[in-house]
């Protein structure tokens, strides 16, 4: 199971895939995160990974023994795609920033056909609500299920590339049989609170994003955070068949994390991907006495 976005949010959210990817691997599910320097947020799933330790550059054979051993991982995607760096400096351009969402959809589909670890499941985000066509496109490329959603505020002037605590999702289900079904989610019907966009905009810095991060693994945040990321963590648990519904997925992974078992699972990633722990510590020591 992989899960990210394509970038592009009218939001310049925390980082929620890679904590979500991990949270997901420690209730159960087999979590991969292919991810990417900073282009359209503050800090990149690898940058974020990096602050906490995690090696990224691992080689592939690291990398499938993290998936065969602790069932996640997190990689640079640079290094299995090396023509996505181009693409993304081109994204930085200011002339041709308006069309980078369907530009970013472009290079996921190409990079879903060529993913070197043959994943058949998926939740994807995209900026803009085309899901059903990119749920057909992960369809055409051999995919057997996965949830492409579009997250949204309180207006569609607001639009995030993962699931949404700040209004109603759209997702377009591409299930088992084959068919692809398109709904909306709320908050409301998953048990969780309506969260404010202040509350999860991200920080300035990539040690102060990891800070957020690991307060959400480390159970020490309870706040509308902790719900952005848990409820993307229970989308992939949910793709994975572990649950029947989403809010089971979500009641699952909460209790994982409250258990302390996310922690563990992202130490574990450190250390067996090759990482420096002591990355982890700085974070760590950040945390204390910080006020998110």
């Amino acid at each position: 199971m992989t899960a990210g976005g394509t970038g592009g949010d009218t939001v310049p959210t925390i980082n929620v895939t890679t904590p979500a990817v991990i949270a997901a691997a420690a209730a159960g599910s087999y979590a991969l995160k292919s991810g990417a320097r900073a282009f359209s947020s503050r800090t990149g799933s690898s940058n974020l990974a990096e602050c906490l330790g995690i090696n990224v550059n691992a080689s592939r054979e690291i990398v499938q023994q993290c998936v065969e051993k602790i069932h996640t991982t997190v990689w640079a995607s640079e290094g299995v795609y090396p023509w996505m760096s181009p693409l993304i400096e081109l994204g930085r351009k200011e002339s041709v920033s308006a069309a980078m969402p369907l530009l970013y959809s472009l290079r996921l589909m190409i990079a879903t056909a060529l993913n070197p670890f043959s994943i058949k499941r998926q939740v994807r985000g995209v900026s803009k609500p085309f899901t059903e066509r990119v749920a057909s496109v992960l369809q055409q490329c051999g995919y057997e299920r996965a949830l492409v959603v579009t997250g949204q505020g309180k207006t569609e002037a607001v639009s995030i590339d993962e699931f949404s605590t700040l209004g109603k999702s759209i997702v377009s289900e591409l299930k088992l049989n084959g068919t692809i079904e398109t709904y909306t989610v709320s908050p409301e019907e998953l048990g969780i609170k309506t969260g404010k966009i202040e509350d999860v905009t991200a920080r300035l810095s990539h040690i102060e994003n990891s800070v957020v991060a690991l307060r959400v693994l480390s159970s020490s945040d309870k706040s509308t955070r902790r719900d952005l990321i848990l409820l993307n963590a229970a989308s992939i648990i949910y793709a994975a068949d572990q649950t029947e519904n989403l809010r089971d997925a979500y009641e699952l992974v909460c209790q994982s994390v409250d258990e302390g078992k996310a922690l563990t699972k992202l130490k574990e990633l450190i250390m067996l991907s090759g990482g420096r722990m002591e990355n982890l510590k700085n974070v760590e020591e950040s945390l204390k006495g910080r006020s998110m």
